[in-house]
């Protein structure tokens, strides 16, 4: 009986470990996509504000929009508009931190190998 319980939980502690190996991969795609989904969000929101931004332009030189509404308006859309492209270009930066991280190790990953032939 105690053997049988052995062999149950050392497969048990296989199948874990198999499982485990073979499911990494995906954890670093899950993080990958989400991270992907974001930016076209921040684009079209960001091409939106530029979108109003003009039709607003439009409508003030044509004369259906109060100055004072106009300059509100315009700088409300102008801060949200730096926001996002902030957000846009933080993005870029954090896939440029990733790069740069990898090359590192890939780099020391190399000199270590060296050292040790």
């Amino acid at each position: 009986m105690s053997e049988t319980l052995a062999a149950l939980v050392t497969l048990f502690g296989i199948t874990v470990l198999v499982l485990a190996y073979i499911l990494q991969p995906l954890r670093g795609r899950w993080v990958d996509r989400s991270a992907a989904s974001a930016r076209p969000a921040l684009q079209i929101q960001y091409e939106r504000v530029l979108s109003i931004l003009r039709d607003l332009e439009t409508d003030w030189r044509t004369g259906k929009i109060p100055d004072e509404d106009y300059h509100e308006l315009r700088r409300r859309y102008l801060e949200e508009g730096a926001a996002l492209l902030r957000a846009l270009q933080e993005g870029e930066e954090t896939v440029d931190w990733k790069a740069r991280v990898e090359a590192a190790v890939q780099a020391r990953r190399a000199q270590l190998r060296r050292k040790g032939a």
